[in-house]
């Protein structure tokens, strides 16, 4: 289904972040494998390359630094790592699991505001042309490949990439804030590589 919608852009941020800050922290519970519930925060993009898929939660901590994260999800299968001590807008990296065990496997990653663009140069006619059922490289074609970094990747039937799930975020060329809100902004949602939703805030 295709996702747009013409809200104030202060709201429609805000609406866009709350839905997946709530999916990421919900239910957040004190951490375990040296997590902490009052994280002073020190993720940054290093970390967040180094840590790769199929990785356990040891190791995830092992490079994300003991006290960086904060155990969430209702089960404790993730983990929320921001870059500041605290607010609502510091850049952040959330990692989830297989499962909340020791052995668990990184199987997904989102961040905003830790990778940033190389060149955005996205505009309201570029998103305009893109349309469900393109694949990602045809969206990367179309929005420019310097505009967009890796939101967020799954593999819901890790170590199969069936299903996989992947959310591109672009920019123009002054929407890129990681200590704020990023306007001039778009979403572009895969599943096994086709486009399936996108929605845009503040473009022009």
């Amino acid at each position: 289904m295709l996702k747009t919608e013409g809200r104030a852009k202060t709201a429609a941020r805000k609406l866009g972040r709350a839905a997946a800050m709530g999916a990421a922290t919900a239910g957040l519970v004190l951490g375990s494998a040296g997590m902490s519930s009052a994280a002073p925060g020190d993720m940054t993009r290093a970390k967040y390359d180094q840590i790769q898929f199929g990785m356990t939660r040891q190791q995830v901590v092992d490079i994300a630094g003991t006290g960086t994260c904060e155990t969430s999800g209702s089960s404790g299968t993730s983990f929320h790592c921001r870059s500041g001590p605290s607010g609502d807008y510091f850049s952040y990296a959330n990692f989830g699991f297989t499962s909340a065990a020791a052995d668990g496997k990184l199987n997904s990653k989102s961040q905003e505001g830790i990778v940033p663009p190389v060149a955005p140069t996205l505009t309201l006619s570029k998103f305009n042309q893109v349309t469900v059922g393109m694949t990602k490289a045809q969206v990367l074609a179309t929005a420019g490949q310097g505009s967009c970094t890796t939101w967020s990747e799954r593999y819901p039937a890790y170590p199969s990439t069936a299903g996989v799930t992947i959310s591109l975020m672009c920019f123009d060329v002054d929407g890129f804030n990681p200590g704020g809100l990023s306007r001039g902004s778009a979403h572009f949602w895969f599943t096994d590589g086709v486009l399936d939703g996108k929605r845009q805030w503040s473009l022009q």
